[in-house]
């Protein structure tokens, strides 16, 4: 058996998997997933705005933020989903930097670090409203959109589609419209604050399955007032105010990002890299994406998520060293990696080979990889009551350091 090394962290010695000897492992305060069992608290209202698949909570980047960057620092996140990195960055007086391949993606990272005032947006909402009751519509939309929509509301739908604009203002707007487009809903539809039939909040579900849903059980869509749902919707996004600090949010990709973001600018990055071959961001969004005017089969055929295992290596080692030229001396890399199910073998530890492809080329150091088990109740796939796919059931945060000690900023408070 190969020996096991080991290091010293806040005086106590830690075993080293053999896997990992022979890498650069570097002296710091213990890592430990503990946003797991912090406070529950929920968060800037603006987090839940959409939901989005294989998203982290804000508690995930929040421990990382608090503990390895300052106010006024930038912290980066290349795969942004949501935004949620960038987002909490901004709501902690850091300035986030959000990007994303994928339109949908940023467009609601770039709706929550450039929000409008609250005043604005709902004036632009009643601009548009007039417009709608003067508009002479006749909506010429796909089959499979007509079952998901009352009419009145397809209609409102389609104004707004054809209307909205990509004024900050605006973005807000669509964002905002996205996260409430499908949804579950009580069957008397009163309180509803989703639009569509009745269906998942994460993903959409497939054209062919919600028309014979609606068929077979004779379903009857709810007549719902878009505008007076999103009114109803920006209260309660901006319940907690503007967030203190303003972003950016870039819809590139990741091999372009050094064209805008200055070498050794970013003091953190938090990240949760595409995964392999596990979900399918434009054909799981296809309802959103028809709102936003965007072919299902672009956004999937422009997305690094669906290569085999040494390509996906490959484009890990070409992330971490473009990350690594933007990282500042002592700025931490914090990558999200989950392991990825294989055909009747134990499932993959995709950190640790992302990890040992990296190692041989980078300069950056090995903080730790941290374990993060995703309990079932909180998987998507739990929605049909059973596993499905290749769902992950635990990531790994892979934690490196540019330079021989992080920047850490207070030890103490996490």
């Amino acid at each position: 058996m190969a020996p096991l090394f080991v290091f010293l962290t806040r005086g106590r010695w830690r075993n080293i998997p053999p896997s990992m000897s022979g890498t650069q492992i570097i002296i710091t305060p213990t890592i430990e997933p503990s946003w797991k069992v912090r406070s529950t608290r929920r968060g800037h209202a603006f987090h839940p705005m959409c939901s989005y698949m294989a998203m982290f909570p804000p508690r995930l980047p929040n421990y990382f933020i608090q503990r390895f960057s300052n106010r006024g620092d930038l912290v980066l996140d290349p795969f942004s989903g949501r935004g949620t990195t960038a987002t909490e960055a901004c709501v902690n007086g850091r300035v986030g930097v959000a990007n994303d391949l994928n339109p949908l993606a940023y467009m609601l990272s770039r709706a929550k670090v450039n929000p409008p005032t609250k005043d604005a947006a709902i004036a632009r909402l009643h601009d548009l409203e007039r417009g709608f009751k003067g508009a002479h519509l006749s909506p010429n939309e796909p089959e499979e959109i007509e079952f998901v929509f009352h009419p009145r509301t397809l209609k409102q739908l389609v104004y707004l589609k054809a209307e909205l604009t990509d004024s900050r203002e605006d973005t807000f707007i669509k964002a905002t419209i996205t996260g409430i487009l499908h949804g579950k809903y009580r069957k008397n539809g009163t309180d509803s604050m989703y639009l569509s039939v009745d269906m998942p909040n994460t993903f959409s579900m497939s054209p062919g399955y919600i028309q014979r849903y609606v068929r077979n059980k004779g379903i009857k869509l709810l007549d719902l007032d878009v505008f007076e749902k999103v009114a109803q919707r920006l209260e309660r996004l901006y319940r907690d105010g503007l967030p203190e600090t303003e972003g950016e949010a870039y819809n590139r990709n990741v091999r372009t990002l050094h064209e805008v973001i200055e070498p050794q600018s970013i003091s953190l990055v938090v990240t949760s890299p595409p995964y392999l071959k596990v979900i399918k961001y434009g054909l799981y969004n296809w309802i959103r994406l028809w709102f936003l005017g965007i072919p299902v089969n672009e956004v999937d055929a422009a997305l690094d998520d669906a290569h085999a295992l040494p390509e996906y290596l490959e484009f890990m080692s070409e992330t971490v060293t473009l990350l690594e030229q933007s990282l500042k001396p002592g700025g931490v890399c914090a990558l999200v990696i989950g392991d990825v199910a294989q055909n009747g073998k134990p499932p993959l530890n995709l950190a640790r080979e992302v990890w040992e492809a990296v190692a041989p080329t980078a300069s950056l150091r090995l903080i730790k990889i941290v374990e993060d088990r995703i309990a079932d109740h909180a998987k998507v796939t739990k929605i049909w009551k059973q596993t499905r796919g290749r769902a992950t059931a635990t990531d790994r945060v892979l934690v490196l350091c540019k330079g021989d000690q992080p920047a850490v900023n207070n030890p103490r408070a996490v």
